[in-house]
């Protein structure tokens, strides 16, 4: 497998690129856990970061397109990345078309995956820790709080973010004991190989304008 967990630098995707992960630099970006917000301007902000390293973005509509046309996407992409947003939606997005399956079935067969915030916590085995710093109130119909399973720690990205500072820390002092959680600050991104190892990586803030 290939992972690499990102919290909203995305520097390190250079990387990736330079060791020929991907060849074509051809990525399927899934913007879906952007949609229950008013102004998702993160997730332009993602899509202008990835075009700024060349990459070419194939965009997969969760909600609109079919899991046929979805799941061919997957198969003429490198990899695979996951935009920020609610973590819960987004998993009652990938559910309804079964494309949570297809993914981790492709993922462990090789296909490399990128996740950014909602696309990294997404990866854990449950995604209901996320409950005290993500909504579940905008998903539901999300009838399990299931993750896509393949790492077996929990990423916590946005650890340096003042915003977020009080609710991390009655997380952490709820959690640490009971939890694998890794923390990544915005400039850090996360790569594993094998889902349980893994080494924290540089992860430059590009300007975008």
């Amino acid at each position: 497998m290939y992972i690499m967990c990102l919290s909203k630098g995305l520097g390190a995707v250079q990387q990736s690129i330079d060791e020929g992960v991907l060849p074509y630099k051809r990525l399927g970006f899934i913007p879906t856990a952007g949609e229950p917000y008013p102004n998702a301007y993160f997730i332009e902000e993602s899509r202008a970061r990835l075009r700024k390293l060349g990459i070419e973005l194939v965009e997969l509509d969760v909600s609109n397109e079919s899991q046929e046309e979805l799941q061919q996407k997957l198969d003429t992409v490198d990899g695979v990345y996951i935009a920020g947003g609610n973590t819960f939606f987004l998993s009652q997005q990938l559910r309804r078309k079964k494309l949570n399956e297809y993914m981790a079935h492709k993922v462990k067969a090789g296909l490399p995956y990128f996740g950014e915030s909602a696309g990294a916590v997404y990866l854990s085995t449950s995604i209901e820790p996320a409950k005290p710093f993500d909504n579940p109130q905008n998903a539901p119909d999300l009838d399990s709080y299931e993750g896509l399973g393949l790492i077996d720690f929990f990423v916590l990205p946005h650890v340096d973010r003042e915003k977020y500072r009080d609710v991390f820390q009655k997380f952490l002092a709820e959690n640490e004991k009971i939890l694998k959680i890794v923390k990544i600050r915005d400039d850090q991104a996360l790569l594993t190989r094998d889902g349980s190892n893994y080494e924290i990586l540089p992860s430059s803030i590009s300007e975008i304008r």
